[in-house]
């Protein structure tokens, strides 16, 4: 009722918006888009042939679109959350309701490891060097291993060109933080060679919200990026990449102002390099080997001040947190037969974590005015450690008859999680006298432990009206846990939660149904899915903010994922990307389906694209994004976080323009109404107020 409230509400000031962006003479016809091609299933393919939930983020899209983070660019996809953690320039991503921790990032097919963080992966790359995004909804094990229990976001860069020198040059403004981003990027392609180097900066000020300034919201990032590769012959290519991407990022909290998290930098390092043949024999169309080396560090200050009379404390936990990633793969694919085509292959990955934590805190007790009781508290710990994985995976897609496709696959993973180092001491020292007392301290535990886990997966296709697919699978996922969950024991935000060697891999069961139509301008994808999950990592409370990780949660998922668009004549084109979803989470002690995932969300509007001629477009765009409230429940205490349910106006327009359609100006007003709302809970800061966005972009 209160989304049907704020629509009525914004009906008028919308339907003006839309006449104004869009009046369009009455010769112009619907414009037919490009076939959408994607790899999720490891091999090129079209979208209506793909046996999966997948939602793609286009090229064309990332270029119109002003977002300063890739969090920004997913936000609309049916059956994506967006989770900022307090900070804006720190934006993660849920699948169906699985906690980012339980979705797999990856970068060119390659993960980005986060071995101490109780939050999930972060999105360490710039928009301006992203080609496409391809998201995977549902479990991915069978393809992409462990962490792809809730889904897969697989961000392809760009690489080369088609010409010996092109170049693009990008600028944009944030209203909202008042904050600017640049990019350059040089690339091409002569006699066999392609090429790409691109540059990246953006410096976001503190947020602006309907509730305020926002503090400790700011960020800025910094990357870099260089591409190069040869056609040895038109079978044969080979080449390598270097990429780097450094960020300085502040989190805060609505209810807490003296409480933040200053991590400075976080910082990404990768060197990649790849060779693929194709149309080996007859036999094998294709042989792709990558390997790659990647670095991240995450230096992190952690500040919690808190004053209740007789007592108050200030305490500063300091992290340096580094990863070293080595991996490699080979993936060979089939011909076996007429009607069977075959992917297998073979991946090796070592996540190496190198981490110190310091706990800095001062507690002062006043219990009269004459009397203060001073204690000084300093805490080391330290650990070192990797987890080894190696991979066999392989998945066949089948021709039947009467248009059937059975596509049936099986991975089977060994881990290996050693540490070798989980040590830590104490110093503390006491008013008056401030004499030091040193001694060692619980840190964890030092360990070796091997996992092995066999993942299946199977669907059915049927194409038997032309541009139509209907499907229905079947896919399982899991997740081993990681080096802080099984031995570092963490401290950050106020409690202490211990570590548990003995966890066993979570594990999740999907069934799915859906459909996709492509044609006559009208574009239809529906899913339709079920997930029961069991032995979720939870930390279940053993004494006075003292917790302690079990396998001992469950979560039923159920819901449905829309996304829907018809080119109308005039340049118009009505559309809708919509999420149902509901969710029930049993930690053990209660059942709850109060999880933080709110039961619709979507966006809905007109957009349009209109030629003036042959060197003018005109593009806009009218839409409302919408959730309805989420609310939470957790803790032993059951604690209740929620949030209203919001509905906000934001209207675009933009154009390109020059001999190619080389020059783009695109302006955007966001929340319109000035909308109040938080995309999480709890924790979570509000979304930006009404502000204004503008991005420029030439091509060369």
């Amino acid at each position: 009722m209160i989304l049907l409230r704020n629509l009525r509400r914004h009906a008028m000031p919308l339907g003006l918006a839309g006449a104004l962006l869009w009046s369009a003479p009455a010769h112009a016809e619907p414009l037919q888009t490009e076939t959408v091609r994607v790899s999720a299933s490891r091999v090129e393919k079209e979208l209506l042939d793909v046996p999966m939930a997948v939602s793609v983020m286009t090229e064309e899209e990332i270029k119109t679109s002003p977002a300063a983070t890739v969090g920004g660019l997913l936000q609309d996809i049916p059956g994506v959350q967006v989770v900022n953690s307090g900070a804006q320039g720190l934006k993660r991503i849920s699948i169906r309701g699985e906690s980012p921790n339980r979705v797999l990032i990856l970068i060119d097919g390659q993960k980005i490891a986060e071995n101490k963080s109780m939050d999930g992966t972060a999105l360490l790359i710039d928009p301006a060097m992203i080609e496409r995004i391809e998201v995977i909804k549902g479990p991915a094990s069978v393809l992409y291993g462990s962490e792809a229990l809730g889904g897969v976001v697989n961000i392809i860069t760009k690489k080369g060109g088609k010409k010996p020198i092109q170049g693009q040059i990008t600028t944009s403004y944030n209203g909202s933080t008042r904050g600017f981003a640049e990019s350059l990027s040089l690339f091409g392609g002569y006699e066999g060679f392609k090429y790409r180097a691109t540059g990246a900066n953006t410096y976001q000020h503190n947020l602006s919200t309907p509730d305020g300034e926002a503090r400790h919201s700011k960020f800025k990032q910094q990357s870099g990026s260089a591409f190069l590769s040869y056609d040895f012959s038109p079978n044969f290519t080979a080449g390598g990449m270097y990429e780097q991407f450094y960020s300085e990022i502040m989190s805060g909290d609505t209810s807490s102002p003296n409480f933040f998290v200053d991590i400075s930098p976080w910082e990404r390092k990768k060197a990649a390099v790849f060779a693929e043949a194709k149309d080996v024999a007859f036999f094998l169309p294709r042989l792709r080997l990558d390997a790659f080396w990647q670095h991240s560090r995450k230096k992190m200050l952690n500040h919690v001040e808190v004053a209740e009379a007789p007592m108050s404390m200030l305490m500063d936990n300091h992290a340096n947190n580094k990863n070293e990633q080595w991996g490699a793969s080979l993936q060979s694919d089939w011909n076996i037969g007429e009607n069977n085509y075959l992917i297998a292959g073979y991946e090796f990955n070592r996540d190496g974590l190198d981490a110190t934590t310091d706990t800095d805190t001062k507690t002062v007790i006043k219990p009269n005015p004459m009397v203060t009781m001073t204690t000084l508290t300093d805490k080391h710990y330290k650990y070192k450690g990797y987890m080894d994985t190696h991979a066999l995976f392989a998945l066949m897609e089948s021709k039947l008859p009467w248009d059937f496709t059975l596509s049936y696959g099986v991975r089977q993973t060994w881990v290996q999680s050693h540490m070798g180092t989980a040590e830590g001491w104490q110093r503390v020292k006491k008013s008056p006298a401030y004499n030091p007392v040193f001694g060692d301290i619980d840190a964890g535990t030092a360990g070796d432990n091997w996992e092995s886990h066999p993942v299946f997966n199977v669907s059915l296709m049927w194409q038997g009206i032309d541009d139509l697919t209907l499907r229905a699978g079947f896919s399982q996922g899991f997740r081993v846990p990681n080096l802080q969950e099984k031995y570092v024991i963490s401290s950050m935000g106020g409690g202490t939660v211990n570590p548990n060697p003995d966890l066993t891999p979570e594990k999740s069961n999907t069934w799915e149904l859906g459909a996709r139509y492509s044609a006559f301008g009208l574009n239809l994808d529906l899913t339709g899915f079920y997930t029961v999950a069991e032995d979720y990592i939870s930390s279940q409370q053993t004494g006075n903010n003292i917790y302690f990780y079990k396998n001992v949660s469950q979560a039923k998922t159920h819901g449905v994922e829309f996304s829907g668009s018809y080119d109308l004549p005039y340049g118009f084109t009505p559309y809708i990307d919509l999420t149902w979803m509901k969710r029930q989470f049993d930690n053990g002690n209660y059942k709850t389906w109060k999880t933080g995932t709110p039961e619709w969300t979507g966006r809905t509007g007109v957009r349009a694209l209109y030629p003036v001629n042959e060197s003018l477009d005109v593009i806009g765009d009218a839409y409302i994004r919408f959730a309805t409230k989420n609310e939470q429940e957790s803790g032993s205490a059951r604690t209740m976080y929620s949030n209203s349910s919001w509905t906000t106006a934001n209207a675009m327009m933009g154009v390109k323009f020059g001999d190619s359609k080389q020059y783009a100006v695109v302006g955007e007003v966001l929340n319109i109404f000035n909308q109040k709302y938080a995309l999480g809970t709890g924790e979570s800061i509000y979304e930006p107020g009404v502000h204004a966005n503008i991005k420029v972009s030439v091509e060369f």
